[in-house]
């Protein structure tokens, strides 16, 4: 890649670290000032405004010996880095370069051209002004506060980003760091950053630190109106700014220089078609993950989450691959969470070649390898500079139609032409040796060189079981050259140019010969603390999955309850190892121990849930003069990051137990003890709500399914979607489970009718019997309200008596063994209750007393 283009990457990241560095308190030598103040900074009535522009250039001299030597060398004033970055204020009209960094500056504002800025107080001002939620002002009913920053209650807190800090808190609870303090902790990690000598990794790991210490960092917090400067709802944070400023910069500068049109005049142009806004889909995910073969159930965990994290890969590396064709940096992907990434690009002949030339060279590798069950759509629609200027109404016409041309998209899928016919089937056949059929996948060809457990798996199936094995042991992923000596690495390289290992040290020799592409820290974001101390790009890729500890010693009797002696010595065995939790064992821990021995049903709850209406809150959820394409980066960003840095951190630290089969962008699919996925369901809600600043605009809609762990994955994974699906049609903003769709809020109700059933029957004043009784009972009132409902004859009136035998089975049931006197007062008050609830509740009554039921039935 052209170093020019690097560079101008950079300096878009990097052009408002002034802001920072200026907030934090950190003095400019008057030296420095007297010396360079004309050269970063304008003036407006004979002052110097625009303060941050020079600090940004007093950063960059100050850390220059830290920065890799490609960048800030070798350069005339007209194209150095340092005036690339600093001069976004006060280009020079003969540099196209700072032009162009000015203009990518504008348009990630989704502002004409900045005419104001800050006095000498505004800095110290800025730095009592927090970042405030976009999801606070998501009204898909159009219902939006007015724009004041008094009526918004929430903010972010100053921190570093991590599974907490990420939350929004009340404005009066915030409790700020001081902007030195973190500046401070951003410029200790910044100097030890690795791979200096490799200047696209070493941007990688910059754009993440920048990620982690500027996401709470508001970028504008004061605008200038009839003379004088109000605070305003900064909602866009230094680094969404930054990373935009980016990929608009980057796609300007390649589009002019490819037009030859390096000019002032053109680059201000705001009606030409200058770029291609590109998003790439994935298609047959679910179906990929989820394909069984004869032995799936073996490897079942592995393979789900080998295949999860194997989906992640791909669409990051076919983002990574297209890159790569279009010269352009990683910056120029605007988003990419669950199988989906946009890309901005410039818009050129040479461009849209490149880019149907390598969705050709993915999808015909896909072919090869996948015969059709996977596949990648590139779509892409022209776009000018105003279409991003917010007091257009263009950018929502422009979302639409690369919506439309995705959706189109989809349904060219597989060239038939090609891959249809015997030609290819021969070609597939021949592959074939005495090793026969892989047992994972009933697809591909095993091959002798692969045997697990005396049984020989294709090439892609055992890449898949040894990335779910590697998973839950390493956090840094590195990915290289398919050339490159790598040790442990995949037996086929991702589109026959990527290499994956989860090797992390010894890799000199790869640096010295280019051979590394990427490294990625996938896990310790939300492991722990100590990312700090060795810092590498984040990925947010990899979710939670459980696996033994020694705690799970005290758990051997129910893990091996009625298990075989083979079983149970396999067990212990893993519990050594600290292997990963199998789907049977996750099962076992939905037992309980009781003095009789072990009671409860041994059994997966699945649970399956996304964000209700989406797309209407892209299309529509933020206030006209909000669309912004910053915004929508950010918004979806912020959702993502509930279910890939929230969501694993949750289930490490509170509900251990849980599997994480995907989770991110809009949408997770978990695998659970079924007792714990209903608590978890409860916590989900709750702190989704929370996370969203309690804006009832934005909600979720879950689905769960019960079931044996020896039920094929697909089977799982197609019945918790028709729950899911349940729940979406019963008015969304809900939970289905045991085929009932509720309210959220109901849960917490259930539970509380839970602990009192529980309570009844372990002081004995119910019985078991009763409880299944009570399911008859139940049941019948179901079917009364439907006859009064219809209102027509029925020859079956017996529903009807539901109350008459509620009151003889109580009667006849509750209290035994107290006197008289206690057990009429009892079953008064019980009777109440379930009447109550019945008639309350309904059909969804169902929940509490099947809970109840499965937890007491005998194991």
């Amino acid at each position: 890649m052209d170093i020019k283009v690097l560079k101008i990457a950079l300096a878009g990241l990097l052009h408002d670290i002034g802001k920072f560095m200026e907030r934090a308190g950190i003095d400019i030598p008057s030296e420095y000032i007297d010396g360079n103040q004309s050269l970063y900074q304008p003036k407006t009535n004979w002052q110097y405004t625009h303060k941050h522009a020079l600090y940004t250039a007093y950063f960059i001299d100050e850390m220059v010996k830290y920065f890799p030597r490609e960048i800030t060398e070798y350069a005339s004033s007209r194209d150095s880095f340092i005036n690339l970055a600093a001069k976004h204020h006060k280009p020079d009209s003969d540099s196209p370069e700072q032009l162009i960094i000015h203009e990518a500056d504008c348009l990630s504002s989704g502002v004409e051209r900045k005419e104001f800025e800050e006095e000498k107080w505004i800095a110290k001002k800025a730095k009592e002004i927090p970042l405030f939620p976009i999801l606070e002002d998501i009204s898909v009913a159009e219902k939006w506060k007015e724009n004041k920053p008094e009526n918004f209650i929430f903010s972010y807190p100053l921190k570093e980003i991590s599974p907490l800090n990420i939350f929004p808190v009340k404005k009066q609870d915030s409790q700020q760091l001081a902007y030195g303090e973190l500046y401070q902790k951003f410029i200790q990690v910044f100097k030890s950053l690795p791979h200096k000598e490799c200047l696209k990794l070493w941007m990688e790991h910059f754009d993440s630190l920048l990620f982690v210490f500027t996401t709470s960092i508001p970028s504008a917090t004061l605008k200038h109106s009839d003379g004088r400067f109000e605070e305003i709802i900064s909602d866009i944070s230094l680094y969404d700014h930054g990373r935009l400023t980016s990929a608009f910069a980057v796609s300007m500068y390649l589009y002019h220089l490819l037009t030859d049109s390096m000019d002032k005049n053109s680059i201000e142009k705001t009606d030409e078609k200058k770029f291609l806004l590109i998003e790439g889909n994935f298609y047959g995910i679910q179906d990929f993950i989820f394909s069984e073969g004869g032995s799936t159930a073996k490897y079942a965990a592995k393979m789900l989450r080998g295949r999860s994290f194997y989906v992640s890969l791909l669409s990051e590396l076919a983002a990574d691959f297209l890159l790569d064709r279009l010269g352009l940096p990683f910056t120029s992907v605007v988003t990419n969470a669950a199988g989906k990434f946009k890309i901005l690009a410039p818009n050129t002949k040479k461009h849209i070649d490149a880019l149907k030339s390598t969705e050709y060279e993915i999808n015909h590798w896909l072919m090869e390898n996948f015969y059709g069950e996977v596949s990648i759509g590139f779509s892409w629609v022209e776009a000018s500079p105003e279409d991003f200027i917010c007091s257009k109404d263009s950018l929502e016409k422009l979302l639409r139609e690369i919506g439309r041309a995705s959706e189109e998209r989809k349904y060219k899928k597989i060239d038939l032409i090609q891959y249809g016919g015997t030609k290819y089937t021969e070609k597939y056949l021949d592959k074939f040796s005495d090793a026969g059929v892989c047992p994972l996948c009933n697809r591909r060809a095993a091959n002798h060189e692969n045997e697990i457990k005396e049984e020989y798996l294709c090439d892609i199936c055992y890449d898949h079981v040894k990335i779910g094995e590697n998973l839950v042991k390493k956090d840094i992923v590195t990915i290289a050259t398919a050339d490159a000596a790598l040790p442990e690495k995949l037996k086929v390289p991702i589109f026959d140019k990527y290499q994956v290992s989860f090797v992390s040290g010894k890799l000199s020799e790869l640096l010295r010969q280019n051979k590394i592409v990427h490294y990625w820290n996938i896990n310790s974001l939300w492991k722990d603390s100590s990312i700090l101390e060795n810092f590498a790009s984040i990925k947010l890729i990899n979710g939670y999955v459980p696996k033994f500890t020694p705690e799970y010693e005290k758990e051997i009797e129910k893990l091996t309850y009625k298990d075989s002696e083979q079983d149970n010595k396999e067990t212990r065995e893993a519990i050594q190892k600290q292997s990963i939790l199998s789907f049977h064992h996750i099962a076992k821990l939905s037992l309980q121990e009781t003095p009789s021995g072990f009671a409860g049903v041994d059994a997966l709850g699945v649970f399956k849930a996304d964000i209700d209406n989406l797309g209407t809150i892209f299309a529509k959820g933020l206030r006209p003069e909000k669309r912004t394409f910053s915004r929508y980066a950010t918004l979806s960003r912020q959702l993502n990051l509930f279910f890939t840095l929230y969501l694993p951190y949750l289930c490490k630290t509170e509900f251990k137990n849980i599997y994480t089969i995907f989770a991110g962008g809009d949408d997770l699919f978990l695998i659970a003890p079924w007792k714990e996925i209903i608590r978890f369901s409860m916590r989900i809600s709750e702190d989704f709500y929370k996370y969203c600043c309690e804006n009832s605009e934005i909600t979720l809609s879950a689905g769960v399914y019960i079931t044996k762990p020896e039920t094929s994955v697909m089977t799982m994974a197609e019945i918790s979607e028709k729950a899911l699906e349940q729940s979406k049609y019963s008015g969304k903003n809900r939970i289905t489970i045991f085929n009932c769709p509720v309210e959220w809020n109901k849960l917490k109700e259930f539970n509380e009718i839970i602990k009192e059933l529980d309570s009844w029957l372990s002081k004995e004043i119910i019985t078991n019997s009763f409880i299944y009784k009570l399911n008859e009972i139940r049941e019948l009132a179901e079917e009364a309200e439907k006859i009064l409902k219809e209102q027509s004859i029925h020859k079956n009136l017996n529903p009807l008596t539901w109350r008459a035998k509620l009151y003889y089975f109580a009667i006849r049931n509750i209290g035994k063994g107290k006197n008289k006197e206690e057990r009429i007062k009892i079953t008064e008050e019980i009777l109440s209750k379930l009447a109550n609830w019945i008639e309350t509740y309904k059909e969804s009554f169902r929940i509490p007393l099947w809970h109840t039921i499965y937890i007491r039935r005998k194991a």
